[in-house]
């Protein structure tokens, strides 16, 4: 079924049942990333939202990108979240697209889902304010990826890549243009994440 179909066919109930799905992984994204250090077993709840994730995009990919998208629209859970949501998304169907090797793919999606989370509350402050970030709050940003790495490792995470892909995820590379794949893994899949952070952001 295409997307325009999904709210054009009279097949509602579907649309509504599938939207109230990613509502619900939304949902429950934003209650781990606004209060990670308050969760048991972080690290593993993570990868549950990740296989809910791949459970919901394999029913149909451009029925999910369509709903996501109408989701993040509509989203009452803060920006950070639906955009984290937007970017692991996006980063699933590309890492099936390179056919990249299974521990990439989770390393680079789960850093999609987590690469903000030394930010969370800030971000969505940022995406409701008008004036530029305080001095403060440039700091803040400018440390976000360090401090997220940080707080992975303290919350039990022990996928060198994932952490990896988190604490390089603003860094600009000097490779030149089509060269990435020349680069070592985590820089690789580091540069992949900050194209689609960026790609969501303008969305």
């Amino acid at each position: 079924m295409l997307p325009s179909q999904l709210s054009r066919t009279g097949n509602d109930e579907e649309y509504e049942d599938l939207l109230g799905l990613w509502g619900d992984l939304e949902s429950g994204l934003s209650m781990l990333l606004s209060r990670p250090l308050h969760a048991q077993g972080f690290d593993g709840k993570i990868r549950q939202f990740d296989q809910w994730l791949q459970d919901l995009v394999a029913h149909d990919i451009d029925a999910s990108l369509y709903l996501m998208f109408q989701l993040a629209a509509t989203s009452t859970v803060g920006y950070s979240t639906s955009h984290a949501l937007v970017c692991g998304t996006l980063c699933h169907i590309m890492a099936r697209e390179f056919r990249l090797p299974g521990n990439e793919r989770n390393a680079l999606v789960r850093a999609a889902l987590t690469m903000n989370i030394g930010m969370t509350a800030l971000q969505d402050e940022l995406a409701q304010q008008k004036d530029r970030p305080s001095p403060e709050q440039r700091a803040a940003i400018d440390n976000h990826a360090a401090r997220g790495r940080q707080m992975l490792e303290q919350l039990g995470s022990t996928d060198g890549l994932w952490l990896s892909i988190v604490s390089a995820h603003h860094l600009e590379h000097t490779a030149a243009p089509g060269a990435s794949g020349k680069l070592p893994t985590d820089l690789r899949l580091a540069h992949i994440l900050r194209t689609v952070d960026r790609y969501a952001a303008l969305i």
